[in-house]
């Protein structure tokens, strides 16, 4: 068997294992298909209001364009309701394997060997932020598509070929217009132009610069000109609190272990716990501050600069006042991962080199073991937690 032979199998077996993950989480969601009870909402407009309807639809509990969403319900609504539940899951489904192919097959100066592009493609889909919340759903193909604008910052486009290089601005844009996450890293984008003037990364600024006009101007319609009847952009310690718990700490030891240390002991309790909280957090964020500093690497720049842009979002821009979990995690939760990856591939120093990886380590082994079984949400993972009711289904 040559080395092509074994390259083939080895790419076949690998996508085929992720396959399984994905099935063996969730059996019923690919055999069965289902709707999230607000996609439904979109499923419904499109088959009220026609196919080019659902392609515009600006869903009012959001405030923002999801193209992928409108997309697989307008398609799916062609179809007969059994078959269209179906039709958008594997929509929700494809968005993932997007990312994974997409990371596998393409040049990146973040990912540089064939082993950093599988472990980016396992903590995607394996690691603690992604929340069965997010799980299968094109609603939530949002948060994948942020991902997938963050990781494209990183593409080698010198070692590509111009169908690729043309590519990847085409999958810039199209996150951009299907998740808010995305285009909240417009700056980022722009950073890297400034720093690096290449017609390439000019191109890829631009083409989530016209995503984020579409999204500014919804948004701004949406909720800025209604901002007294919303409870986004209120910001409480609370919130920083719960970011502190769901983005740092869940993303590297989920949810089992630290209920174990904080709620079953009762550590929660004393006095002054949140001020403890508050102060380990801004002196890890001084360290960080002087580290990066100091080591003057462009794409950890760039990590820290995302990670700021979307926490912030999420701060600001979360539904309720004094949460920032679940679904606002994701995206920030897996940008901290990889910048925890960024520091162990580029330190020398042995003792933060093997922080790092045990860190990474634990997120790998934490999510694998949360990823079914012991998942902190497991009702989500089963169909019937999105049965809809006969009220939900009445369409014209």
């Amino acid at each position: 068997m040559n080395h092509l032979d074994k390259k083939i199998y080895f790419n076949f077996f690998l996508f085929f294992l992720l396959l399984f993950l994905i099935f063996y989480r969730s059996p019923c969601f690919l055999l069965e298909g289902t709707f999230e009870p607000n996609e439904y909402v979109f499923y419904k407009n499109s088959l009220e209001n026609g196919f080019l309807s659902g392609l515009i639809y600006v869903y009012p509990g959001a405030g923002y364009f999801n193209f992928w969403t409108n997309i697989s319900t307008s398609i799916s609504s062609l179809f007969s309701f059994d078959i269209a539940k179906i039709v958008v899951t594997y929509f929700a489904l494809s968005a993932k394997l997007l990312i994974f192919f997409y990371i596998y097959f393409s040049k990146s100066e973040l990912f540089l060997s064939t082993n950093q592009k599988i472990f980016a493609i396992f903590i995607i889909l394996l690691s603690p932020p992604m929340t069965p919340e997010v799980w299968m759903t094109t609603l939530h193909s949002t948060e994948y598509f942020g991902i997938l604008a963050f990781i494209l910052i990183f593409h080698d486009v010198n070692k590509e070929s111009q169908k690729k290089k043309l590519f990847s601005k085409f999958l810039i844009f199209i996150s951009g217009i299907s998740s808010i996450y995305a285009v909240t890293l417009t700056p980022v984008y722009f950073l890297k132009f400034f720093l690096k003037k290449t017609k390439e990364n000019f191109y890829n600024f631009i083409s989530i610069f016209f995503a984020f006009i579409i999204q500014a101007s919804i948004v701004i319609n949406y909720n800025i000109l209604n901002i007294n009847h919303t409870q986004r952009f209120q910001l409480e310690i609370s919130k920083l609190i719960s970011y502190i718990y769901n983005v740092i700490v869940r993303s590297f030891f989920g949810s089992t272990i630290p209920k174990k240390i904080f709620l079953e002991t009762n550590l929660y309790t004393i006095e002054k716990f949140n001020y403890l909280i508050l102060s380990i957090f801004f002196i890890i964020i001084i360290f960080f501050v002087f580290y990066i500093f100091k080591k003057r690497d462009l794409i950890l720049n760039l990590i820290i600069f995302s990670l700021f842009i979307v926490s912030s979002f999420v701060m600001i821009g979360s539904l309720y006042p004094t949460f920032a979990g679940g679904r606002y995690a994701v995206v920030p939760g897996v940008i901290l991962i990889f910048l925890i990856f960024r520091i162990f591939s580029c330190e020398k120093k042995l003792i933060i080199k093997y922080s790092c990886a045990i860190l990474l380590s634990f997120s790998l082994i934490v999510g694998l073991i949360e990823f079914r079984h012991y998942s902190p949400l497991p009702d989500i993972l089963k169909c019937d937690y999105f049965k809809l009711d006969n009220q939900v289904l009445n369409l014209k």
